[in-house]
């Protein structure tokens, strides 16, 4: 059985799933963040450490920045409106975490969708991103103050403490997670608050899913339960307050698309509905109840 030692604590880890595409003659994609599934991708191997309690990618080692700062999502930007609507209901979920008088930073704030939606709610918006690309784009289309640099580089100069840090579909893709969640928990205010949304890899939809679970793809690095994410935000002098399931909103042409990708009978469907106005535009919510959304808060 493959093993590998762990990424934080150097202890031998046990494989957790093994590639469901391990034709090394294959190429990892790093196009977009965007769910990519042409059976030409290459999916990593996973490893357990049963020390930290999480799941890494054979991949953690890798420095992915440079991809990330290529990055260029027209899919993306297409589904812009309904990424808006998504993070509005969003916002209206965890609305008691917020306060019309706080400053709040996102972390990997891409093209500005949840910026030109909390930036209503809040005193005060900051976005970092890595992509040009995507920052041009939020800047342009809503007039954010986003900031093209990583994370570090952002903490050493930032001189200022914020009420609430967000992270979206961020915290799998990081080099180091615990170390970013050291610098958020240094960079919160007293009553500072920290949000963040990923797969839960405990999730019912995800083991049955096994090794071809959806999320399983390069440019993921660490995967998280419950029990691994509280650990992980308590050893950061962070407390879990609390676990939301994650509900998105996409166009049926989306979703449609996105089920092609992975069953090509589906093309036939998709083409049509593409057609369609209304059929292209109409909106659905869809959750495989796999995606969590954990409220975290400073430790008193």
């Amino acid at each position: 059985m493959l093993k590998r030692n762990c990424f934080y604590c150097h202890e031998t880890s046990d494989l957790y799933l093994e590639s469901a595409n391990n034709d090394k003659n294959k190429k990892f994609n790093f196009a977009s963040s965007e769910l990519y599934t042409e059976n030409t991708e290459l999916k990593p191997n996973l490893f357990y450490c049963k020390n930290c309690e999480i799941i890494f990618s054979e991949l953690c080692d890798k420095n992915f920045e440079k991809n990330y700062v290529d990055v260029y999502d027209p899919l993306y930007v297409d589904q812009i409106e309904n990424k808006k609507n998504y993070f509005n209901n969003l916002i209206n979920k965890i609305s008691q975490k917020i306060k019309s008088s706080d400053d709040v930073l996102e972390i990997g704030s891409y093209y500005g969708a949840f910026g030109s939606q909390i930036k209503k709610k809040v005193q005060g918006y900051k976005g970092i991103e890595l992509s040009p690309n995507a920052c041009s784009f939020a800047k342009k289309n809503f007039d954010l103050d986003i900031e093209n640099i990583n994370i570090f580089d952002f903490f050493k100069k930032n001189e200022k403490k914020y009420d609430v840090i967000f992270m979206f579909d961020v915290i799998e893709h990081l080099d180091n997670p615990d170390l970013v969640l050291d610098l958020c928990s240094k960079n919160l205010k007293s009553d500072g608050r920290l949000i963040i949304s990923t797969m839960n890899m405990d999730s019912l939809f995800a083991k049955i899913s096994g090794k071809y679970y959806q999320w399983i793809i390069a440019m993921h690095k660490f995967y998280f339960t419950d029990k691994s994410m509280t650990k992980f935000l308590n050893k950061n002098n962070l407390q879990l307050d609390k676990i939301l399931n994650d509900v998105r909103i996409i166009s049926l042409e989306y979703f449609f698309l996105k089920i092609s990708q992975k069953i090509p009978l589906f093309r036939f469907i998709y083409l049509i509905v593409k057609k369609i106005k209304f059929l292209k535009n109409l909106r659905i919510k869809l959750s495989f109840f796999d995606i969590n959304i954990y409220c975290a808060s400073l430790k008193k």
